[in-house]
This record gives structure tokens, sequence and C-alpha cells, in this order.
């Protein structure tokens, strides 16, 4: 006799997963995830090596997610087109090349470089894995696959430092990415082996990647603006205007822009994204930790990183959870609870002075957080958008303004920090989760409404 779901009387079919593909699509995100936290405890020994300050070392996790922005939906396209473990492939080399020359690098422009081809190869990775992965699922359990995603992208972001403070102390910071070579080999050799060839849809358009240069060009020129002072600053705000209308024209008249937005043309597609961006704000300020604890507590370089295993410990625990619950209660409500518990933790790592208890609080309660908003909630309300066809640009275009969050968090943070130091900057994280609270709030959520569907944005 099969078992009955709590409810509703409906029965769950057992999942058959192939481990073996599922894996190698986990994997790929998983490297990808954890390159953009694990400079945190190195950004010390990255200062001293490239003789430069805190502020600008942030510019390294920043150009990372920068072009991860622009590769996202231009590989999800892409995959959508020439199929999504093709265009995985070209990624995982792309990234493991830019590993080696980020390694191997001299000066911090090298090294700069190095990140946004990383990025690159990185967001080509994330939206074709999920969407391969999803395949392994039927569809009344596409909440618990986008969960293990989800989980796999905010456990692989708050394990990050670990790594890089074990490699950092013991080794040295170039190491941190030579370690990313022989992975992304695996990886690669995981999603070609064995697996039958993928049909091309010559038919369907990708999107304008001129406009995908020009938008991360304008991002980074808008980051700047903030970073910069004097007259440079004013040359460097006329350059992101003169991009942002180049962008503005080419989205209008292009046959497929850069970024889909049709489907953003009410309030609650906006604040659906614009809460994307908040949470990856969120996710970025974890960056800062390890430098937290090292000079308000007094930790060395490795139990920085290691300070952050409660957090992980935490998302650990609840991996999956936010999908299952996204499936049961559905995905507004675990957004907010995720983000309520954020604040929380931001909250304990604002009030001065800061305890060891306190801070043990604060992981815990980040680490939930993580757990309830990577990934499935976002990734859900995002499939709601668009239709079953393109799904490679929905999550693309969730990751997308994730991905700003976590651009433009080093940059907002530093500057908060600046004005107020450390109780600023987690302060400031605070208020975006309260922020993201009252966004989601106002977003439809499609499962709340049984047997209603959104329209896709084309047909």
């Amino acid at each position: 006799m099969r078992p009955r779901a709590r409810g509703g009387g409906r029965t769950r079919e057992p999942l058959h997963l192939n481990w073996n593909r599922l894996s190698a699509y986990m994997l790929g995100v998983f490297i990808g995830a954890l390159d953009t936290s694990v400079l945190g405890p190195i950004f010390p020994l990255l200062e001293h090596a490239f003789h430069t300050t805190l502020q600008w070392t942030a510019w390294t996790v920043t150009v990372y997610t920068v072009a991860y922005v622009a590769s996202t939906v231009l590989a999800g396209g892409l995959g959508d087109r020439l199929g999504h473990r093709r265009v995985l492939a070209y990624g995982i080399v792309a990234f493991g090349v830019a590993s080696l020359l980020a390694a191997l690098s001299t000066s911090l422009p090298m090294f700069l470089v190095a990140r946004m081809i990383q990025g690159a190869g990185a967001g080509a990775v994330y939206p074709n894995a999920q969407a391969e992965g999803m395949k392994q699922f039927p569809e009344n359990r596409r909440g618990l696959a986008l969960g293990m995603f989800g989980a796999v992208f905010g456990a692989a972001s708050i394990i990050g430092p670990v790594v890089g403070g074990a490699i950092g102390q013991y080794l040295s910071w170039p190491w941190v990415f030579a370690i990313n070579v022989p992975l992304a080999a695996i990886v690669w050799r995981m999603v070609r082996r064995g697996q039958e060839p993928e049909a091309i849809h010559t038919g369907r358009a990708v999107p304008d990647w001129v406009g995908g240069a020009v938008f991360s060009g304008l991002l980074a020129a808008a980051l700047l603006t903030l970073s910069s002072v004097g007259p440079v600053r004013y040359g460097i705000l006329a350059a992101a205007l003169v991009l942002l209308a180049v962008f503005v024209g080419r989205q209008r008249r292009m046959p497929v822009p850069f970024l889909n937005l049709t489907p953003l043309a009410n309030w609650s597609g906006l604040a659906l994204v614009a809460g994307a961006a908040l949470v990856g704000l969120d996710l970025s300020a974890s960056v800062f930790v390890p430098t937290l604890v090292q000079r308000a507590l007094g930790f060395s370089v490795l139990s920085s990183g290691l300070a952050l295993l409660p957090a992980a410990f935490t998302g650990a625990v609840l991996a999956g959870v936010g999908g299952i619950m996204v499936d049961r209660v559905g995905p507004r409500r675990v957004l907010m609870l995720g983000l309520l518990l954020a604040a929380v933790g931001g909250v304990l790592l604002a009030w001065p002075p800061l305890t060891v208890g306190r801070f043990f609080g604060a992981m815990v309660a980040l680490g939930a957080g993580t757990a309830l908003t990577m990934g499935a909630p976002l990734n859900r309300l995002g499939l709601g958008l668009y239709g079953s066809h393109e799904a490679g640009q929905a999550l693309g275009l969730m990751a997308v303004f994730r991905s700003l969050g976590l651009a433009i968090g080093p940059v907002v943070l530093t500057l908060a920090m600046v004005v107020h130091g450390f109780s600023g900057l987690f302060g400031l994280m605070a208020a975006a989760s309260l922020a993201g609270v009252a966004l989601f709030s106002t977003v439809v959520d499609p499962s709340a409404a049984p047997g209603r569907h959104p329209p896709a944005a084309r047909p």
C-alpha cells in the first residue's frame, strides 16, 4: 500500500534519482558558490600581498559577482538553446582556467581579471546545473529539488570562509584558488561521462550578449561611483549614465533583450526581484565575519574561518528543509521567516561589545536564515513568472538579482563600516533583512491559489 501524504490524501511517488548525475550538478554549484565567500579570512593576506585596503580588497568579491550576474542570464538562455549540460561544461572549464590564473596573480589588477573570468564561469554553471538537476524530480517535488540546490549554494557560501581560513593559515592564499583546478576537472568529467547527446533548439534566440556586457559595465561603474572620491567619482558617474542610456536603448529595440523584464511589469514581480537582491546582500555580509572576529575577538586566520562552523552546521542540519516547507506552506512564508532569522543574526553581531556567546547565537540564526532563503523559495516564485520552456531564464533572473545584492553588498556594507564600524555594517544588514520581509509580504504566492498558473512571459 502506498503511503498517503498528510492533509490532502495525495500519494507521493518514491524518488528514483540518478545520484551520479545529480552529484555532478551539485558539486558544480558548490565550487562556484564556495568562491563567493572563500576570500573572507584571507582579506588581510590579500591586503598585504597587493598593498591595498580592505575597501578595495572587497572588490575581489564584487567583480566576481558582477561577472556572475551577466553570465547567469546569458548562459541560462544559451542552455535553453544549446543544451544545459553543454553550457555547464563550458562554464566549469572557464572557472578552472581562471582559478589557475588567480593563483598565479602577482598584482591586484591581474587578480581582479582572474576573478571576473571565474565569476563568468560559475554563472554559466549555476542555472544550467539547476535546470538539469530538476529533471531528476517529478513536478510535485520540484520544491525539494530547488531546496537541495539552494542548500548546497548556501552551505558552500558559509563553509567558504572555513576552507579559506584553513588553506590561508597552513599553506598560502594562492592555494585557495589552485585547489579549484582539480575540482573543476572532476566536475567536467562527471558531467560529460556516459550521458546521451543533447538536442539543440536552434529556433530559440539567445539573450543580447552585448546588452549583458553593457549591463556589467553599468553595474561596475555604479559601484565604483560609491567607492571613489573627488573628480574621479564624477567621471565614473558620467560613464555610468552613458552605459545606462545604452542599456535601456538595447533593452527596447532588441528582439531578445539581455533581461526579459516582461514578467516584472507589476508590483509583485518588482517586489520579488528587489527582495532577491536583499537576500544576496544578507549573504554578502558573511564575508566580513572572519575579519570581525579577528579584530573584535582576537581570532587567528584559521580560527576566524572555523568560527562560521555553527552557521554551516545549522545550514547543513536544515538542508532541504526550505524546499520541503515550500511544498507545504508556500515560498513566500519561508522567505519571510528566513529573513527574520537573518535580521536577528545581524542585530546580535551589531550589538557592541561582541561576546563569544552572542556571536555563537548570531551564527545559528544566520545559518538557519540562509537555509530558508537560498534557492527553493526564490526560484519557485521565479519559475511562476515564466513558461516551463524558459526554466533557464527564470532561474537565471532570480540568480541575477540575488547576485546583484552580492555584488552591491561588499561596497555598501564597507561604506556603512567606515561610518559606524562593524556595528554599522551588520546593523545595515539587519535593516535590509527587515526590508526584505516587508517586500515579500506583498508578493503574490502562486502556490496559495490552487489551480492558478501565472501566464508565461512569451509563448
